[in-house]
């Protein structure tokens, strides 16, 4: 039986627990509505006991059982969790930290990615994997890994890694002498004669912000090209999607990781006080591939280690995990289907404990399987509209403000999340891209905190998308480094200056005041983080400051280019003034509903409509311009409608509301 979308499960682990148990957990998912389970991901000592000695017999077991039983399966590549026995034989392979001290065996996320020794070993427990089950009709697709990253401040130092890198900065370079001068290295006579001379970059080392970055972004390719090894290895042997289940972490390019992957995947951890956050996530998961994207972990109540905590109202399930779904998801899944009885993880939650016994939440986790049962053909048929707005995020920014704040504190996550968040109140529904993004299905974009306007080819590309009518939303703290992390020495930005009308004649940084704002509409505001202060060389100030250093000069500024428009954010403004901006360079509401109502309309063969979720535990209103028909409660719905905390619905019978 083929197994069809929405998928909704858990992760699963067999070899935790007797065979015989199997059969039990299975009716349990059942009775809850779970069609699909992780497994296979931390489990190589049991498929590989011995070096070259494999044992898949369990495995099949439990994949012909779930198969059996209509549940799909998601085959997880083990390669999270090398055995002892690799440890013990080829210690080279395990990461080295920044201070030297190679890890102990017992974690996780701690095999080097650069490790020739390791990738061997890798390649021979996929290649067994993909012979085993890559044709399997149960399979409906793969992960790689497990939550990919950069172990802990700096990723792998091991030799191997450092070598790595330096053929990685002679491929991106050249020469030394070019290295030298992208990167200014006169000062505190840092001048290299070769390659080999170039450090890691030790955390206790007040080291040169051009290695910082370079080093982060060799770390985020290392990892790209180890889940590509992978793939490919995968993609040889199975017809079945592969993806890597990531967690929402800005060191990691997600663009380039997805270039040798079928689908995304997302894993996350969020309370009631951050769940809108991981709206910016999936907004960019959406973007990454032409498929829906799967959320491949969230949690059903609590956080835990070996301590539990977190304990999450009723309702935030219901929110949380339609939250993919309504984002452009086909799937969600929980971590984890059984809590486990022993090992590092002992308190997290589950669907069931670790005695077979349901969860206070699994009547919640039933209700959510009955609604998407309900609204299963529209989900499958319709997917997010565009809005015509998109939002650029980089993980190499993010690696550049590792190496150089700019500003006292300034975190670039949560910098973009401060710039995201004014959006989904107002209902702007904003795609989130990476520069290396086609610009052409969109009217607005929006670029704040993007130093480096080069990466991705993303300067040519943004003049001739501005020029044939699109309105570019720039700043602040963009356009002030080259892709190398250095300043330019002609004007603080790279074309800022040119293409906007405007001579940047203050740059100060905000920390830790806040200035006041006259808009050109007669409005006031208050803004913070940076003050670039403009002279106007053919622009119209749309703001000016009325205070501090740079009192009477522009904040914001507005100049046509060609077809479109080009409006310069100089500073960090308030969310309302934010909203107001972007309204005012063309971006449209996609609902009248409260700022805490995540509304996303939908359209294909199956017709109009959108998936509403609240997501704040309060009331909320949405204003429908015609009668709908929400397909989870069957109720009607006109006129302004009072909703719920956490209401989930999935509304039909209406083009726009």
């Amino acid at each position: 039986m083929k197994i069809q979308p929405p998928y909704y499960g858990a992760a699963y682990y067999p070899e935790d627990w007797p065979l015989e148990q199997i059969d039990d957990d299975i009716a349990l998912m059942k009775e809850a509505g779970m069609n699909v389970m992780r497994i296979g991901e931390f489990a190589w000592s049991r498929m590989e006991p011995q070096e070259g000695q494999y044992d898949f017999g369990w495995l099949h077991l439990a994949v012909e059982k779930l198969t059996a039983a209509g549940i799909g399966v998601v085959m997880g590549t083990p390669t999270c969790t090398p055995p002892a026995w690799l440890y013990e034989r080829y210690p080279e392979s395990i990461v080295v930290d920044h201070k030297g001290v190679r890890c102990q065996h017992g974690g996780r996320v701690h095999a080097c990615p650069n490790s020739p020794i390791y990738r061997g070993h890798v390649d021979r427990i996929v290649t067994k994997m993909a012979e085993e089950f890559g044709r399997h009709p149960g399979i409906i697709g793969w992960q790689i890994d497990n939550e990919l990253h950069p172990y802990r401040e700096r990723g792998c130092c091991c030799p191997a890694c450092h070598r790595a890198f330096h053929d990685w900065l002679r491929a991106r370079f050249g020469t030394v002498e070019a290295l030298n001068a992208a990167w200014g290295t006169d000062l505190w006579s840092q001048t290299y004669q070769s390659f080999s001379q170039i450090p890691f970059p030790r955390v206790d080392t007040w080291h040169h912000p051009s290695l910082i970055t370079a080093w982060a972004d060799f770390q985020s390719d290392s990892i790209v090209d180890f889940a590509a090894y992978q793939a490919q290895i995968i993609h040889r042997l199975t017809d079945h999607p592969v993806g890597t289940d990531m967690m929402p972490f800005a060191t990691l390019n997600y663009y380039d990781m997805h270039q040798s992957l079928d689908m995304a995947q997302i894993n996350h951890y969020r309370d009631e006080s951050n769940l809108w956050e991981i709206g910016f996530w999936m907004d960019m998961m959406r973007t990454l591939k032409d498929r829906p994207f799967w959320n491949t972990e969230t949690a059903t109540a609590w956080f835990g280690a070996g301590a539990a905590g977190g304990l999450k109202p009723p309702g935030f399930c219901r929110a949380n995990s339609w939250l993919s779904f309504a984002l452009g998801g086909e799937a969600t899944l929980y971590w984890l289907w059984r809590t486990h009885w022993s090992g590092q993880e002992l308190m997290f939650s589950g669907v069931v404990s670790s005695c077979g016994r349901p969860l206070h939440i699994y009547n919640e986790v039933k209700e959510i399987a009955a609604g998407l049962r309900a609204s299963g053909e529209f989900l499958r048929g319709t997917k997010p509209v565009s809005s015509g707005l998109a939002m650029h995020f980089s993980g190499r920014a993010n690696n550049m403000f590792l190496g150089q704040p700019m500003v006292q504190g300034l975190n670039y996550e949560k910098k973009i999340y401060e710039s995201y968040h004014p959006l989904i109140q107002a209902q702007l529904r904003p795609d989130v891209i990476d520069p290396a993004k086609p610009l052409d299905a969109y009217r607005v974009v929006f670029t704040p905190y993007l130093p480096a306007l080069d990466e991705g080819g993303l300067r040519e590309r943004l003049q001739a998308w501005i020029a044939a009518g699109g309105t570019w939303v720039a700043g602040p703290l963009t356009d002030v480094r080259t892709v190398d992390g250095a300043k330019y020495t002609r004007a603080p930005y790279g074309s800022l200056e040119e293409w906007a009308g405007i001579y940047g004649k203050y740059q100060i940084p905000g920390d830790p005041h806040q200035f006041g704002l006259q808009w050109a509409d007669g409005r006031t505001g208050k803004c913070s983080t940076w003050f670039d202060g403009f002279e106007l060389r053919g622009a119209e100030a749309l703001a000016t400051y009325t205070e501090g250093p740079c009192a009477g000069l522009a904040a914001v500024t507005r100049i046509k280019m060609g077809k479109g428009q080009i409006i310069v954010l100089g500073t960090a403004l308030s969310p309302e003034d934010l909203q107001h901006v972007l309204q005012t360079a063309g971006a449209q509401p996609v609902a009248q509903a409260s700022s805490n109502l995540l509304v996303v309309p939908r359209e294909g063969v199956a017709g109009k409509g959108a998936v509403i979720v609240e997501l704040e535990n309060k009331p909320a209103m949405l204003t429908l311009d015609r009668p709908v028909t929400d397909l989870i409660s069957g109720k009607r719905l006109e006129g302004t409608a009072e909703l719920a905390p956490y209401t989930v619905m999935v509304l039909v019978g209406s083009a726009d509301l």
